[in-house]
C-alpha cells in the first residue's frame, strides 16, 4: 500500500511541475522584430503605427491585419523567417 502512495505522489508532483513550467505552446519561439526592436518569445497583438520592416524569426507565423489592434481578419501571413515591410495602421498578432 505504501508504494502505491508513494507512485502516485510521485506523479502528482510530475503533474504539478509539468503545469507550472512554462511553455512554449503559448507563445512563440524566437523574436519578432519590428523596425529594429525585438520582442522575444512574442505572443499577442502589435502596432505598427508607420511604414515598418518586420522580421519574424520565430517558429510560428505572423499575422497582418490591416486596422489596429488585430482586428478583422489578417490580409497577410509571414511565415517564420521572413522579412516584409508592413504600411502604417496596421497590426501584426503572435499567437
Amino acid at each position: 500500500m505504501r508504494r502505491i502512495g508513494s507512485t502516485l505522489a510521485t506523479l502528482a508532483a510530475a503533474g504539478v511541475l509539468a503545469l507550472a513550467v512554462p511553455g512554449s505552446a503559448f507563445g512563440a519561439n524566437g523574436f519578432l522584430a519590428i523596425d529594429g526592436v525585438h520582442h522575444d518569445n512574442p505572443r499577442g497583438c502589435f502596432e505598427i503605427t508607420h511604414l515598418s520592416t518586420v522580421l519574424n524569426f520565430t517558429d510560428t507565423p505572423a499575422f497582418v491585419h490591416n486596422v489596429p489592434g488585430c482586428a478583422d481578419g489578417p490580409i497577410q501571413i509571414i511565415p517564420p523567417g521572413l522579412a516584409v515591410q508592413v504600411p502604417g495602421t496596421h497590426s501584426i498578432f503572435m499567437g
